[in-house]
């Protein structure tokens, strides 16, 4: 049985993710408003509901085991780089087929980290003022990650990616996007 304090405090080193699941199909012109509203709200119910789980600590436990083991991995890929002794990963027979050993991959990763101003209690300290926090994260190669979060009550919104997986009018497009959207959507 695993320590009740350790359970009951929401400062333990594993990190947690999981998946939003959202329809890829576009709207008709129309209902461009009343579905963005509509999966804005499933992707807080999905949020919620993975948050709130009671496995949420032991799932978040294993991961943590696994992205330490990954860790030690890169950190090896990365001293053989160094002195020119790298090697591809083999590829692993399943089934007579023959299949690379990478991670799953998504579209983009979709971080909520929700009100941080809960988490750094800012009147605890009133000799230091807090205006900005950076996110930051080991990217994938060719992945994107969008984190959003409320600090200093404020909404940030801010977007990792591959320089070398994508286009830079794909991403830029993308980008001027997600900012029009949110002027339309949130600001108004």
């Amino acid at each position: 049985m695993a320590d009740k304090r350790l359970n009951d405090s929401y400062w333990f080193i594993a990190i947690g993710y999981f998946n939003v699941i959202l329809p890829t199909f576009l709207p008709r012109s129309s209902e461009i408003t009343s579905t963005f509203w509509h999966r804005a709200r499933s992707a807080k119910l999905q949020s919620i509901k993975a948050v709130k789980t009671p496995m949420a600590i032991s799932r978040c436990r294993e991961m943590a085991r696994e992205r330490g083991a990954r860790a030690r991995v890169w950190a090896q890929e990365d001293d053989h780089k160094q002195v020119g002794t790298f090697k591809r990963p083999t590829v692993v027979a399943v089934d007579n087929q023959v299949k690379e050993t990478v991670p799953s991959s998504a579209l983009m990763g979709l971080s909520l980290l929700g009100n941080l101003d809960a988490t750094y209690q800012h009147a605890t300290f009133p000799e230091i003022q807090l205006h900005t926090l950076t996110t930051g994260s080991r990217q994938r190669p060719g992945g994107m990650l969008l984190f959003g979060y409320t600090f200093v009550e404020k909404l940030w919104v801010s977007f990792g990616y591959d320089k070398n997986g994508f286009q830079e009018d794909v991403v830029n497009t993308f980008w001027t996007r997600v900012t029009e959207a949110v002027d339309e959507f949130l600001l108004t």
